[in-house]
């Protein structure tokens, strides 16, 4: 991928590359300095006006405070609201924010990331219409399936805009549509009773990971893939991190139908045989594939055979997830600095440092005077925060990124 230009080592960078390209033969004096203004002027509107990023934020952030605004307007005032009143105001919100936003982007194509985040308003005031309308007309329904439907209404409008924002709105939304159909296939009446739902989602975070590289590796579809990524990468490690503690006295064994598993092994199959057919793949992706489908497999082994019982080995089972998540965090660090993406390092320095807190505590905490304990910690924490914070700086000096000083 190219480098963004809000690495600040960017323009530093491309100066000393094009000077190369010039005593090549590869350009001319002329494209050389056209090239470098360019990135110059860009530098000085991000540093005038805010990065393009910072205004996209910016935008996202208001979309969804008016969305939460037109929501609490319409709850707050419900009962003396009559029903077509009500529909007024959801379907008009809907019509003025795809309108003015398709307008924005597409038309006068003067504020396109302002009218990008009204799309994406306008999303969501369709999700939270489909609510309201249910329950101005007492429409009883199974209750899961709206979130099914909103997830597919905006999954297939984020493909068509290639906007990542509603794509990940998407995904979230679908996230929360299969816990809570998966909780009512169990015999659980409370989501606490049971942490059956990690390994579920540990399996959902590492189909859609895989989903992303496949995105990755097609040109076509490059430029959604990381809200996958990132959102597969986060879960698949949040998950594995939970089910690091000893949590198994609770029991991860259920009544829920292998459906679920089955179905999500099938969409991450797809999406890795897929993955193996277009050429030019970076370096790193046969290890990154391997080790996903192999996560995949144990995950689904150990948490949906009827064979496995984790209440008979606890002990076991557990130095076993602790010992394959150290892999992973290790893996991705390593991956991260071959393929050169930051995202990876990034997650896998913070699980890291979750990872040896969190193990600090289960450890040592009765093993220690109390007073010895917090010195100790305190020590090992800091000791932790320089090497970290030096492991980072090279790994990110690596990719040309530098970093402000705190």
């Amino acid at each position: 991928m190219p480098p963004h230009r809000e690495d600040l080592g960017f323009l530093r960078k491309l100066e000393q590359e094009s000077q190369l390209w010039l005593k090549e033969g590869m350009i001319i004096p002329e494209q050389r300095e056209r090239i470098l203004a360019r990135y110059r002027l860009l530098k000085k509107a991000d540093e005038k006006a805010g990065p393009g990023k910072l205004i996209t934020t910016i935008s996202i952030l208001g979309s969804i405070l008016v969305g939460v605004g037109v929501i609490l307007f319409i709850a707050s005032n419900w009962s003396g609201i009559p029903n077509w009143g009500r529909l007024s105001i959801v379907f008009s919100s809907l019509l003025i924010s795809y309108g003015l936003g398709f307008y924005l982007r597409y038309e006068a194509k003067n504020y396109p990331k302002v009218g990008a985040s009204l799309i994406l308003l306008g999303s969501l005031i369709f999700g939270a219409g489909m609510f309201l309308i249910a329950q101005i007309y007492h429409i009883t329904v199974h209750y899961p399936n709206g979130p099914l439907l909103w997830g597919l209404f905006v999954l297939p409008l984020a493909y068509l805009l290639r906007f990542r924002s509603l794509l990940s709105l998407a995904l979230l939304v679908l996230l929360i549509w299969l816990g809570m159909e998966a909780h009512l296939q169990t015999s659980y009446h409370s989501y606490l009773e049971s942490v059956t739902m990690v390994p579920l989602f540990c399996v959902a975070g590492i189909a859609l990971w895989g989903i992303g590289l496949m995105h990755r590796d097609w040109r076509s579809l490059r430029d959604i893939s990381s809200p996958y990524i990132f959102i597969g990468s986060l879960i698949t490690f949040f998950a594995g991190f939970v089910l690091t503690f000893d949590l198994y006295v609770l029991g991860f064994e259920s009544d829920l139908p292998l459906i679920f598993y089955g179905g999500i092994f099938v969409l991450f199959l797809a999406g890795m045989i897929l993955r193996c057919a277009p050429e030019g793949k970076e370096k790193g992706w046969i290890p990154e594939t391997l080790g996903l489908v192999i996560l995949m497999v144990i995950v689904i082994y150990l948490f949906s055979s009827p064979n496995i019982s984790p209440m008979r080995a606890r002990a076991g089972l557990r130095l076993f997830l602790n010992a394959l998540f150290g892999l992973e965090i290790f893996g991705l660090i390593i991956l991260g600095f071959i393929r050169r993406y930051s995202i990876y390092v990034n997650i896998g320095l913070l699980f890291f440092a979750l990872d040896v807190v969190a193990r600090y505590f289960d450890l040592f905490w009765e093993l220690l005077p109390r007073s010895l304990f917090f010195v100790a910690g305190g020590l090992l924490l800091l000791f932790g925060g320089i090497l970290l914070e030096r492991k980072r700086r090279r790994i990110l000096a690596s990719f040309n990124i530098k970093e402000a000083d705190e």
